[in-house]
């Protein structure tokens, strides 16, 4: 039971810590609103690809036995879309919030928090199957929510050549296309070159987490109070009950569960609310939506994977 625990602290507590200090940062003005946005695109655009690049490029698919866990996951990530839109239509009344509230319970912050958890537990090897979830079910967040949000939102519809554009200037999508494409044509890169990659992969979820600490803002909580219990409990613990519990019934173990939980359990992803403000809707309720879900998040992970760790689901080489 000692032993659980502390391995769950370990894969949660570097996370915390890390936010801890970009909050701190953020309250004793070493950066602002400004600087936070340009180092968050940079972070996105440039070390966040790095690190897609890096993980793809440095599989050995010979050695990938894992399909079921993708078509698992791709499946349930269109079930979960289905079923919150249904449940959000069913019992928000209010038309304008509902693109807002459907991506708040679906939208995972999958990269900036999931991959890391996965990691932390079973080190770069890990990075196997996140890594490929990522470049499936990220593209269906970006594009799903564009179609939310603009529906809802009542705005122009989106057109085809719109969602391809927002697929293909995907910096994660882009970087996993280089790396499937090298792997595809087998062109090795020198040394130095892959080394610098891995330099900079290695700033990527650091960096997005003290960003990520940064940004937490509390001051629209409370006129939110009701609509961000509805989110919070969704989002954090009848989403990852819903789809993490029957791969658990279905036999998936270890790497293969603890990436299906870092989909399903993580808190809603931070750029939802950087493409709220663009498609329109409630940009304040998806602000304090990302927050608060974030700051829970932190017990309710450390309390998924304990309790999986107790129960022998998530064994550790």
């Amino acid at each position: 039971m000692a032993d659980n625990l502390i391995v769950s602290l370990q894969a949660v507590f570097p996370l915390f810590v890390i936010m801890a200090v970009g909050f701190l940062i953020r309250r004793v003005g070493l950066v602002d609103e400004y600087s936070l946005k340009k180092m968050n695109s940079v972070c996105f655009k440039v070390f966040m690809a790095c690190m897609m690049f890096n993980n793809i490029y440095n599989i050995d698919l010979s050695r990938f036995s894992d399909a079921d866990v993708i078509v698992y996951t791709t499946v349930a990530v269109v079930l979960c879309l289905i079923l919150v839109l249904i449940l959000v239509n069913l019992t928000e009344k209010d038309r304008s919030k509902r693109g807002v509230l459907v991506q708040a319970m679906f939208r995972a912050n999958f990269v900036v928090l999931g991959l890391p958890l996965v990691t932390n537990l079973y080190g770069a090897e890990g990075a196997v199957i996140p890594s490929i979830l990522i470049a499936i079910v990220v593209p269906f967040f970006n594009i799903s929510c564009v179609v939310l949000l603009t529906y809802f939102n009542g705005k122009e519809r989106p057109t085809f050549k719109m969602l391809l554009k927002k697929i293909f200037t995907n910096p994660y999508i882009i970087a996993a296309l280089i790396a499937f494409a090298f792997k595809l044509i087998r062109l090795d890169l020198p040394d130095m070159v892959r080394s610098v990659i891995k330099d900079m992969a290695n700033v990527a979820n650091p960096l997005a987490l003290l960003i990520l600490g940064a940004s937490f803002s509390f001051s629209n909580v409370p006129k939110y109070k009701k609509d961000l219990i509805y989110c919070c409990v969704m989002r954090l613990i009848v989403v990852p009950m819903v789809f993490v519990l029957p791969a658990v019934f279905m036999g998936f173990r270890g790497v293969a569960l603890m990436s299906i939980l870092a989909v399903f359990a993580t808190p809603t992803a931070i750029s939802s609310h950087v493409m709220t403000q663009e498609l329109g809707g409630d940009a304040d309720l998806c602000g304090a939506e990302v927050v608060m879900s974030t700051a829970l998040s932190i017990l309710t992970l450390f309390i998924w994977i304990f309790v999986f760790k107790t129960l022998g689901l998530l064994p550790t080489p």
